[in-house]
């Protein structure tokens, strides 16, 4: 078994083995007595520094699997058309499961035929379109914008991100109605939005 020896400071200066562990020889004595070098303070210290980075490097290990869980957790979401130029004057959010709701709601965001042109087609045997309008804003510096669709067990969380321009900021004095629309996976989910920010 592993012995220390003492000196007479009452502190440990080198290991040793014990005879029933080392290689006997003619006479009793024992060959493979073997010599380590204590660094009192210092050996502690660096035990300690080696625990701190084990608990930091488990910290962003369980931060970066949490992060990963909600992403996981998160529907694809398919871009369809954003702006800053609404036919819709107020602020709205809206679940659309159906071509014939698309088609109604369309309308009242197109301001030509032309721009309704643009927005990609949608399978509603597989999708559903989510909608935001922010209403009319007397300038230019405000968006608004789905972030995140999170199906949970009794809904679907649907998180927006509505922005303003600072006080004293540069802006288009025009007036301006953001908007954000996107496709994503088919749900019956009740729908459930959520500011983000």
């Amino acid at each position: 078994m592993l012995r220390l020896e003492m000196n007479s400071m009452n502190r440990p200066l080198t290991p040793s083995l014990s005879p029933s562990e080392g290689e006997r020889v003619a006479g009793g004595r024992v060959r493979g007595r073997f010599m380590v070098p204590m660094r009192g303070w210092k050996t502690v210290g660096t035990a300690m520094n080696l625990i701190q980075s084990l608990l930091v490097g488990l910290f962003f290990v369980c931060l970066f699997n949490c992060v990963n869980a909600n992403d996981a957790r998160s529907l694809p979401i398919r871009l369809l058309a954003k702006g800053a130029l609404s036919a819709i004057k107020e602020a709205k959010q809206e679940v659309i499961r159906d071509a014939a709701a698309w088609e109604r709601f369309r309308k009242q965001h197109s301001i030509s035929e032309q721009s309704a042109e643009k927005i990609p087609p949608v399978d509603f045997s597989k999708e559903m379109i989510i909608a935001a309008t922010m209403g009319t804003k007397r300038t230019g510096g405000y968006t608004i914008e789905i972030v995140r669709v999170e199906p949970t067990e009794k809904s679907l969380k649907i998180f927006v991100k509505r922005t303003s321009p600072p006080p004293g900021a540069l802006t288009i004095q025009a007036l301006t109605a953001p908007f954000h629309f996107v496709a994503v996976p088919k749900s019956d989910l009740k729908p459930e939005f959520v500011d983000a920010k």
